[in-house]
């Protein structure tokens, strides 16, 4: 396809990659991103081999940036008992990129440092859109400008302002019963507790698993910062409501009450905690579409799949669509036919991956039981029944070796079971 003019609205992770991915191909590229400027929030994330790769082929200098590389997945009980470690010594080797712990501030600052070096893309800053014309196509500003393109991709996050008129519906994210604090804590009094230090110097993703709630930890910028993640049910969360239906700032009284039963690492990290965020985790079904029926506009990332945080994956995933819509605008000649083999290569894997995180969810916030004995007993062995993603070598192929900018048919591996009796009661589990 000849060299297109595109629109990319939103300049989060999933719009910059594409925008670098589309520049690669020799595309004339608009981000418009309505904050004025870019801060530093946000906490870790963490970016898997299918997602590094391919931001190390669009230029992205992730070696410049402070980091760690993930030596793996490792799962403990509430009671501070060592249950599986998935190691990712091989990922390198095995999908051709590393596994990394990175501020979300810093990957962004490498995006946009990406994106500067190309004479094609512009970012615009503080441009906020407010109306599309589908069939031309083009967007209003709040300004009152009217920006045309060939192509128009709507990266604009959940809250997406275009997600319904695309779907002819109203879209509207649901709630999925769990809450997430993020947390970062300087790495300073870990490293001098000898009880905590292998934390920080051992660069674990660390997850404890407990009744109606987990927790993550991993360092990062080089050892200087430790992130956590806590995960807990609504029924259990003592803190104070949500602001905005979305999220809330206070201090670690509760958190402290909170895990006062858990293992000492989980209570000291707690004890650490000072202010932080706390998000309502929200997702939604499958969508009907992720392009207007007009053929040239087209959603990206988590306005159209967005996912719990329990696989890591949703940056990713968004990744991967840009990879894989940049690769069927090379091997289509026109956008519609494109957009659609980009809809039809990305929405099953999208939704796999969805579903997996909603099965985390169940098996990670049991109570001490059967189930949870259930549970344990399935993690030790490497079988398509492992509720634990990584540790069943068939889906973590599948995972960190998929190669989106590869159009070929896909095989979707079987769900993992669910337990018998899930903490969510009244909900529907998959």
């Amino acid at each position: 396809m000849k060299p297109l003019n595109v629109l990319i609205v939103g300049a989060g992770i999933g719009g910059l990659q594409t925008a670098l991915s589309l520049a690669a191909d020799g595309h004339t590229v608009v981000i418009l991103e309505s904050v004025k400027q870019f801060l530093e929030v946000g906490a870790g994330i963490r970016v898997p081999p299918n997602s590094s790769r391919l931001s190390r082929s669009w230029g992205v200098d992730l070696e410049a940036v402070k980091k760690e590389t993930s030596r793996g997945n490792r799962f403990v009980d509430w009671h501070g008992q060592r249950l599986l470690d998935c190691a990712f010594d091989d990922v390198s080797a095995r999908y051709g990129a590393p596994y990394y712990f990175i501020h979300r501030a810093d990957l962004i600052d490498a995006l946009v440092a990406a994106v500067g070096v190309h004479q094609n893309i512009t970012l615009r800053m503080d441009t906020t859109v407010v109306a599309y014309d589908f069939d031309a196509p083009a967007v209003s500003t709040s300004t009152g400008e009217c920006l045309a393109a060939d192509l128009v991709i709507c990266a604009d996050g959940i809250k997406s302002a275009v997600r319904s008129a695309i779907n002819g519906s109203a879209i509207e994210p649901v709630d999925t019963g769990d809450v997430a604090y993020r947390i970062l804590v300087p790495a300073a009094p870990l490293l001098a507790d000898p009880e905590m230090r292998h934390l920080v110097t051992n660069a674990w993703a660390v997850h404890w698993m407990g009744p109606e709630g987990h927790a993550v930890g991993y360092p990062l910028r080089g050892g200087q910062l430790y992130n956590v993640i806590i995960d807990v049910t609504h029924d259990t969360d003592l803190g104070r409501p949500i602001l905005d239906e979305w999220r809330s700032e206070a201090d670690n009284t509760h958190l402290v009450a909170r895990f006062a039963d858990w293992c000492p690492e989980v209570r000291k990290l707690c004890a650490l905690t000072g202010t932080y965020l706390k998000w309502k985790l929200v997702d939604f079904s499958q969508l009907q579409r992720w392009v207007h029926p007009s053929g040239r506009v087209a959603l990206l990332g988590d306005a159209c799949h967005p996912m719990m945080p329990y696989l890591a994956q949703g940056a990713a995933q968004a990744t991967e669509d840009a990879a894989t819509l940049a690769a069927t605008l090379r091997a289509y000649e026109n956008i519609p036919a494109a957009l659609a083999a980009y809809e039809a290569q990305r929405k099953p894997r999208a939704a796999y991956v969805a579903r997996n995180t909603r099965v985390l969810q169940e098996w990670l916030h049991l109570y001490d039981g059967p189930e949870q004995k259930r549970r344990d007993e399935l993690m030790r062995r490497d079988h398509p029944d492992n509720p634990i993603f990584w540790a069943n070598s068939e889906r973590k192929d599948w995972l960190f070796g998929h190669d989106a900018m590869l159009l070929q048919p896909q095989t979707i591996p079987d769900l993992p079971p669910v337990p018998l009796e899930s903490v969510y009661k009244g909900r529907m589990v998959f």
